[in-house]
């Protein structure tokens, strides 16, 4: 074997290539052994104190107990020399615990106290420390329970003597400076949310209390009088109901038997009827006429012509008759029909009363107003708007009563001063009015109900339904005889309502 040693080449160090002609021989085992590194020599204790291993103080990792055997030590180490002691110890290097440990109390001898630490690191005292956290964690508790409970100051806090504390910021809910302590601009928002729906429900339940529900009539004050016709308009006098349909259907009712006396066919298309002491006055819309029965022989005694009739009244001997298509309001002779005076109303006149003192009145339909006509010079001398689509108007102690078709309403008008006094809602459609004693009697078509009003506070007393249907409902009404008459369209019947003495 020839050695080939690394040549220089113009100054380039070159690495050893084997030959391959030569090559290396395999490499025998040696006998010499190599001893492992010798520990680091441990600093003895001052001559004075006894030695405490580094192990003890925490300064080394103490280790672990483990399954695995160690290694046997070896037998031909020569131990290390004795180290040689310095005029001052050296200090032992402080080896980094990843993991610190709990520092194993040192018995010392009596009477001798503990030897001091070599170690120059900085430790925190244990017990201040501990006293922090507990301080920390009752703090952060303290804010924890005042943010569940909304800042509750009801229960005051307990002062250290027992007493309740007096403390602005307990009783505030705030760190002592004014501000909540630890709430955010959206608990703040949310609480306010919070009283806003408390708030609001309380004034519905407040209105819910307020609004009470009507009663209705007892059932032993109702009775149900059937016609062989339908009933729209009902009218009450001489001891008589008479009673006429949309179809110019005609009935008459005795009130003392409650039973039907009379039926037959007096118009093509009634509007009204009115009960005299001797006779019964139809209007016939689809005749454009006026038509009268005798009540005794139940047949038509005469008709009068009229261009689209509506309301109808008594003048004395005369009529007062409202022409809804030719918009003005006449006074017709009751004996041949003839008209005596006329005056325009612009617009669609309806229901017509007369009074003593205070002329004539009209409801004027698309305009919404009651029209007063002077009765001698028959001209119109008032105007009052009263609501919209007035249909019904009855006269009671100087008060009109006017039912506002379209607007639900029934106005109360001073007849004296021309001056609304009240506008009472009743439901939907209210075609009629009648006034008997305290009382107000409103038939509501579209709601199927009977309204009683008290003519005092003008409050609603009862609500009774009498039935509503795509053919109409309560329309006419009329008071005579101690009852009030509702003819109620689309059912063939008559209600009559009865109440017992006072």
């Amino acid at each position: 074997m020839s050695d080939t040693t690394p040549t220089t080449d113009s100054g380039v160090l070159r690495p050893f290539v084997p030959s391959e002609s030569d090559p290396l021989p395999p490499v025998e085992p040696s006998a010499v052994v190599v001893p492992p590194p010798a520990p680091e020599p441990a600093a003895p204790a001052p001559a004075d104190e006894p030695w405490i291993p580094p192990e003890a103080l925490g300064l080394l990792p103490t280790a672990e107990p483990t399954d695995i055997t160690p290694p046997p030590e070896p037998t031909d180490i020569t131990p290390p020399p004795e180290p040689v002691v310095a005029d001052e110890p050296t200090p032992t290097p402080v080896v980094a615990d990843p993991a610190p440990r709990p520092v194993p109390p040192v018995a010392s001898p009596a009477g001798e106290s503990p030897p001091a630490s070599t170690d120059d690191s900085i430790t925190l005292p244990r017990k201040p420390f501990l006293i922090g956290a507990g301080v920390v964690a009752l703090v952060i508790a303290a804010l924890a329970a005042l943010w569940l409970t909304g800042g509750d100051d009801s229960s005051p806090e307990i002062a250290e003597d027992g007493s309740p504390s007096t403390s602005t910021a307990a009783d505030t809910g705030t760190d002592g400076t004014g501000d909540p302590a630890g709430l955010t601009q959206a608990d703040f928002d949310a609480v306010e949310s919070e009283l806003a729906a408390s708030q609001d429900r309380v004034t519905e339940l407040e209105t819910e209390l307020l609004v009470q529900p009507i009663p209705a009539l007892p059932g032993t004050a109702l009775r149900r009088i059937i016609v062989a016709a339908d009933a729209k308009f009902v009218s009450v006098g001489a001891d008589s109901v008479a009673v006429v349909g949309p179809f110019g259907a005609y009935a008459a009712i005795d009130p003392a038997t409650n039973s039907v006396t009379a039926t037959g066919q007096v118009a093509s298309g009634a509007t009204r009827v009115m009960r005299t002491a001797s006779a019964v006055w139809t209007t016939n819309y689809g005749g454009s006429e006026i038509v009268r029965v005798d009540p005794i022989a139940n047949e038509v005694l005469s008709t009068f012509p009229f261009p689209g009739p509506d309301g109808i009244a008594k003048d004395d001997g005369n009529l007062i008759v409202a022409s809804h298509d030719g918009l003005f309001v006449a006074r017709v002779n009751s004996a041949d029909g003839e008209i005596l005076d006329q005056v325009d109303v612009q617009g669609k006149p309806t229901a017509v009363a007369v009074t003593t003192n205070f002329g004539i009145w009209a409801a004027i339909f698309d305009t919404g107003e009651l029209v007063r006509i002077d009765s001698d010079s028959f001209e119109i001398v008032e105007r009052v708007i009263v609501g919209a689509g007035p249909v019904g108007l009855t006269v009671h102690e100087g008060l009109a009563w006017v039912a506002n078709h379209e607007e639900d309403t029934i106005a109360v008008v001073d007849l004296e001063t021309a001056e609304v006094l009240e506008t009472i809602a009743v439901g939907a459609g209210p075609t009629e009015v009648a006034v008997q004693g305290d009382y107000a009697w409103v038939t509501v078509t579209d709601a199927g109900n009977l309204i009683q009003l008290d003519t005092a506070t003008y409050k609603i007393v009862t609500q009774t339904p009498l039935g509503a249907s795509s053919r109409g409902g309560p329309t006419g009404i009329a008071v005579g005889n101690g009852s009030v008459w509702v003819a109620v369209q689309g059912e063939r019947s008559v209600v009559r309502v009865t109440l017992p003495e006072r």
